[in-house]
């Protein structure tokens, strides 16, 4: 029998800078499925597992981009058009027969290795959990693993590459004392990875609280400066010593993405500010962060969550935050997105190192006025 006539099952890999690293026949062989063929599922994976590159891995994405944009190129993987919020109902419609998920040790069981996730809606939802267990993982306080664990296995030694995140430079400093303007006092905030929002993070002057799907080193230093006016609350944690000491004060709270990334609740949270990036802006407002042209580049994520949630709560702020030019020279701020991941309606106020675009209040044309102004 080819590869390609063998049964096929659906394997489904917990997400997150910590993702596991197992390949999927051998996770399908701890699961006691031999002989199956791999449709994998994969979101938030920022190592580069040399699987990625078999040409017969096949499956799709809900958030291309970091260690899966060569197997999206490829075409070993599809993207998806789901918010992060959403993989919940994309589960039910087709349930897993393997979910895959990393773990720490905690007595006689298992709990969450540096981020949760979708991880809790996965041991839910899969017919059988396989554990990638970290012997020398560090518990920083994350649930406990549940659902039907039939295979346990030791974190592959090897060390795969993993994509490192810009630290800040002067543009993106600018830009993160702009944001920080913005902040009202007794605020809670959610922001990304990289230079924007180490910048951010730097000009922070006041505290607040954090209510993020992912949670950096950067966000941890807020708590070395006093400004962490609550334990950080996160679903995802890309970074190192500083995260493990400030779960080690107890300030980090490990949760799964259907209650971080709920807009509902975001919502309901007084001055939440939610900052983002973009690939484009349109000069409605509407935010692309998925393809240039047909060149995707990531998924949609929390991005949509987030935004809907922030422009909704009282006193918050739905912020885009973005370099006026790509490395590539093009323009951020364009006519029309090439595609719209987040629309206008949910899009409170732009900055970028050129200055601050509210566009709260305003008509299609007068956003465009103030987007052209801020595009250099």
């Amino acid at each position: 029998m080819n590869a390609g006539d063998a049964p096929s099952s659906f394997v489904v890999y917990a997400d997150g800078p910590a993702a596991p690293r197992i390949a999927p026949a051998d996770a399908l062989v701890a699961a006691g499925l031999d002989g199956q063929r791999p449709e994998v599922l994969l979101g938030l994976t920022v190592e580069r597992h040399p699987w990625l590159d078999d040409p017969d891995l096949r499956g799709v994405t809900v958030l291309a981009g970091y260690a899966l944009t060569r197997a999206v190129a490829a075409g070993r993987l599809t993207p998806l058009g789901v918010r992060l919020s959403a993989v919940a109902s994309l589960l039910a419609e087709r349930r897993p027969d393997v979910g895959v998920i990393a773990a720490v040790r905690r007595g006689d069981g298992f709990a969450y290795a540096g981020s949760v996730g979708w991880g809790d809606v996965l041991a839910r939802a899969a017919a059988r959990i396989v554990i990638e267990v970290d012997e020398h993982g560090v518990d920083l306080g994350g649930p406990p693993v549940e659902g039907n664990i039939v295979a346990v296995v030791s974190r592959p030694g090897d060390e795969p590459t993993a994509t490192p995140q810009r630290p800040a430079d002067e543009i993106d400093l600018r830009i993160g004392s702009f944001v920080a303007s913005l902040v009202p006092d007794d605020a809670t905030l959610q922001f990304g990875p990289g230079g924007i929002g180490e910048g951010i993070a730097r000009a922070l002057d006041k505290p607040v609280r954090i209510r993020s799907g992912l949670f950096t080193d950067a966000m941890a230093s807020l708590h070395d400066r006093g400004l962490l006016a609550a334990p950080a609350v996160a679903a995802y944690t890309w970074g190192g010593a500083p995260i493990v000491r400030l779960a080690a004060a107890g300030m980090l709270e490990l949760v799964s993405v259907t209650e971080t990334n709920d807009s509902t609740r975001v919502a309901a949270t007084p001055r939440f500010v939610a900052c983002n990036t973009a690939l484009q802006v349109g000069l409605d407002g509407a935010v692309n962060i998925e393809r240039i042209g047909t060149r995707v580049i990531t998924g949609i994520g929390g991005h949509a969550d987030f935004c809907a949630g922030a422009s909704r709560s009282p006193g918050g702020i739905a912020v885009i935050a973005v370099r006026s030019s790509a490395a590539d020279g093009s323009p951020t701020i364009v006519e029309q997105p090439d595609v719209v991941s987040t629309p206008r309606c949910d899009i409170d106020v732009v900055v970028t190192e050129h200055g601050i675009a509210d566009l709260r209040g305003r008509t299609d044309a007068e956003r465009a006025q103030l987007l052209r102004a801020i595009a250099g």
